[in-house]
């Protein structure tokens, strides 16, 4: 009896040693063939920001995975003045967007279209308005259309003026206080009988308080850009696109 509980045992733990064999999944998935993966091309500085530059290229197509990063250029004019809730904005790619290993996953002169879905007027202290848009569909130069889901790549995901354009704006107007309050101190200065240079002592110092509250207490800028400025986005799902040898 102990001989064959020690057989017994002796066979489970040899089972138990050896290697459990499992099915390793065909990389060969799909009628598109192998998948290889393969590397966004982008500037460095633009490389460098991005989380994830990875696009998968079967024999049939193109996948480019969602977090990528496309750089592109507004295709015409843009002021959010004139704009509304609704309005479409196209954007285009001015060069191939490409792999590191030269794959060509859209051709130049591809339209990305948003869709305007919010607005934000300029606000008093030099706070400028700011433009919500969600990326809706992509056409290639031959009118195919493939949806979109994309939102501009910034700390913030809208449009605006940074704050040195509305600092600067602030600071026109400090320093057109300035000119105004240093006339009116050379002024005041003249009348008084005192020489010019006094009038500068007194103005200056009035102007640039006047204008630099004038400064602080005037609305911000609206998003404005012209054809051509550049602008990047990033998918929130995948593009597949057919291979085109």
């Amino acid at each position: 009896m102990k001989k064959i509980i020690a057989i017994l045992l002796c066979g489970l733990f040899i089972s138990m040693s050896m290697p459990v064999m499992a099915e390793v999944p065909d990389c060969n998935c799909g009628d598109g063939g192998d998948v290889v993966l393969e590397h966004l091309a982008l500037p460095k500085k633009l490389e460098k920001k991005t989380p994830t530059n990875v696009v998968n290229v079967s024999e049939e197509e193109i996948t480019v995975l969602p977090y990528n990063v496309i750089p592109l250029t507004f295709a015409q004019a843009f002021n959010s003045k004139n704009a509304c809730v609704g309005d479409e904005i196209e954007f285009i790619l001015n060069e191939p967007l490409k792999t590191k290993e030269s794959t060509e996953i859209l051709p130049a002169g591809t339209k990305f279209v948003a869709e305007i879905w919010k607005i934000e007027k300029p606000k008093m202290f030099n706070r400028s308005g700011k433009v919500y848009i969600n990326f809706t569909h992509l056409e290639l130069p031959c009118g195919t259309q493939k949806t979109v889901y994309a939102k501009v790549f910034s700390k913030k995901d809208f449009l605006s003026r940074g704050k040195l354009n509305a600092l600067g704006k602030g600071l026109g107007s400090t320093l057109g206080g300035m000119a105004i309050g240093t006339g009116a101190g050379c002024g005041i200065g003249i009348a008084a009988g005192s020489v010019i240079v006094g009038g500068f002592a007194i103005g200056m110092p009035i102007g640039f308080a006047i204008g630099a509250t004038a400064g602080l207490v005037t609305p911000g800028l609206y998003f404005k850009a012209k054809a051509g400025d550049k602008i990047n986005i990033q998918l929130f799902d995948k593009i597949i696109i057919d291979k085109v040898e």
